[in-house]
């Protein structure tokens, strides 16, 4: 058995623990597996500015080659893990080289998830070879449909139409993001694309996607130049599976983020743990960046337990979307100028359990902050001072 620590998954939350592993002291061999080609970077940018032209990869990485030889973090790139045998402590490269480990961090991802049985003129976002290959499609006039109203989906489709691209969207539910947000919300979306000039169709399921047109079931036709699809992730579950690992929607975690198996843990958008009590996977940049640090932590032996607060944002033209906590239902509404939001999700005892905060531009970022501040204190508050936009939750967090 070696000493090594290996990290399987060279993505945000895999080149987080690289890097916090290091940051912490541990001065022994680690290795950085990944399937791409290149160094940890950032996904976010990938919908926005990466796809706009103003961002480059380097901008979108966690670190450069220097840092990574500097801090001798041995990155193979392009050649993954193709077999993982837990009770021998060690695992399988694509070449057949053999890696033995002391400690082992599963942060493998996913994939996009394909649309069965489609053809022509398709795309997907998820790498950054993907949003290059798409950056290059998104010429003025260009007639862009997309499949699926998403956050993956919304995006593209705000950058679309910033670069002058007509843009339908195609949301085969009856809102858009409408597993993660409020109604208020998804209404408030569909209003903003609609503003904009999208044509967003709701309710509506493909029949098939030619060359030159995409063919809905009710008969509609609507012509264009390019298809992307955003239907959501496809985690890469399969190494752990094959090893005898314990799997639900994702390899399954405990509190520290231990695997089924000894000296295995999982980390970021394929780690599925335990969230008020209910097994879930977080595909966020805040839960990739907690993860990706409790885990090296707990690689080192620290015996951390993992119960950060998880949120995410998404910015779409000149407005943007922050959520902080869990929010099962919007129990209290706060008005802000401008036609923005704050939405509050109350438990039967008045502690606050999640946040939702809509508003130009970064308005509502202070409000979310301070929302976390409130899950954290876990203090009853008054829904009527919730909603009283003259009140300042500063105030409430003083009680």
């Amino acid at each position: 058995m070696s000493d090594a620590l290996i990290i399987v998954g060279a993505g945000h939350a895999g080149g987080r623990a690289a890097l916090t592993l290091r940051e912490e002291g541990y001065t022994g061999r680690l290795v950085l597996i990944g399937d791409e080609p290149h160094l940890p970077y950032e996904r976010p940018p990938l919908s926005k500015g990466l796809l706009q032209g103003t961002a480059d990869l380097a901008a979108c990485s966690l670190c450069d080659s220097a840092r990574m030889a500097e801090l001798n973090i041995e990155h193979i790139a392009a050649n993954p893990v193709t077999r993982l045998q837990p009770q021998q402590q060690r695992l399988q490269l694509a070449d057949g080289q053999w890696l033995g480990y002391a400690g082992l961090l599963l942060a493998t991802g996913g994939r996009a998830r394909r649309l069965p049985q489609a053809q022509g003129n398709l795309l997907y976002l998820r790498t950054h070879d993907e949003a290059v290959a798409l950056r290059s499609a998104l010429r003025p006039g260009a007639r862009l449909v997309i499949v699926g109203g998403g956050f993956i989906g919304l995006e593209v489709a705000a950058t679309a139409r910033s670069l002058g691209c007509e843009v339908s969207v195609l949301e085969a539910g009856p809102r858009l993001a409408g597993r993660v947000l409020p109604p208020v919300i998804s209404q408030a979306l569909l209003d903003l694309h609609r503003g904009q000039g999208v044509d967003v169709r709701l309710n509506v399921a493909v029949e098939a996607i030619h060359d030159d047109a995409v063919q809905l079931v009710d008969g509609q036709v609507l012509p264009c130049d390019l298809v992307v699809v955003g239907i959501g992730m496809q985690p890469n579950l399969e190494l752990a599976a094959n090893a005898g690992l314990e799997v639900g929607q994702g390899i399954r975690v405990d509190a520290y983020l231990r695997t089924s198996a000894p000296n295995i843990y999982a980390a970021g958008d394929v780690c599925e743990f335990r969230l008020a009590g209910e097994y879930q996977r977080q595909e966020t940049w805040r839960n990739a960046e907690a993860q990706g640090r409790h885990a090296a932590l707990n690689l080192l032996g620290r015996e951390v337990a993992f119960d950060a607060i998880p949120g995410f944002w998404s910015d779409q033209y000149d407005w943007g979307l922050q959520t902080v906590g869990v929010m099962s239902a919007a129990t209290v509404s706060r008005v802000l100028p401008a036609g923005g939001l704050l939405l509050f999700d109350l438990d039967a005892e008045g502690h606050l359990q999640g946040a939702c905060g809509w508003g130009l531009g970064n308005s509502v970022a202070k409000d979310i902050k301070l929302c976390e501040r409130l899950i954290s204190a876990h203090i009853p508050l008054n829904p009527a001072g919730l909603a009283d936009p003259e009140l300042s939750l500063k105030q409430l967090l003083r009680g």
